[in-house]
């Protein structure tokens, strides 16, 4: 997925762009994705999930309104009192390593970009995403 004029930008704990989570898209009014992830979750794992449970305000919103509640990451960041991983003194900590290493491939660029996020500043480093052209999803 390309920047585009309307590409949002929503940095989560971890370093991704909760924006452009399909989950995100499908609780604000994305219904195509809406319908893909309850029949995926209807097919693949034989659960009935009704639209108003596909929803999520990104790890800055309530907990009663995030898909992974339960986020280490997320949830040492609320401890912390920190808005990012790599505001940590501990950063990248064995969470943000596991969470990076896990296989899935926007995963994998979270450590260098926070770095790079921590080193520039997130509003920066968004710009210079915006200005090459970047994956807006793996941020």
């Amino acid at each position: 997925m390309k920047t585009g004029n309307s590409a949002k930008w929503m940095i989560s704990v971890c370093g991704l762009n909760c924006a452009k989570c399909d989950i995100y898209q499908a609780g604000h009014g994305n219904e195509k994705l809406l319908n893909e992830i309850i029949n995926w979750f209807r097919k693949e794992r034989n659960e009935n999930v009704k639209p108003e449970q596909v929803r999520c305000e990104g790890c800055t919103g309530p907990l009663n309104r995030h898909w992974s509640p339960d986020c280490e990451m997320m949830l040492c960041a609320m401890k912390a009192r920190l808005q990012h991983c790599f505001q940590c003194k501990d950063f990248p900590c064995t969470k943000v390593n596991d969470f990076s290493s896990d296989g899935t491939s926007h995963h994998q660029e979270t450590i260098e970009n926070a770095k790079k996020m921590k080193e520039i500043g997130i509003e920066v480093w968004i710009a210079e995403q915006k200005r090459k052209g970047q994956c807006v999803f793996c941020p």
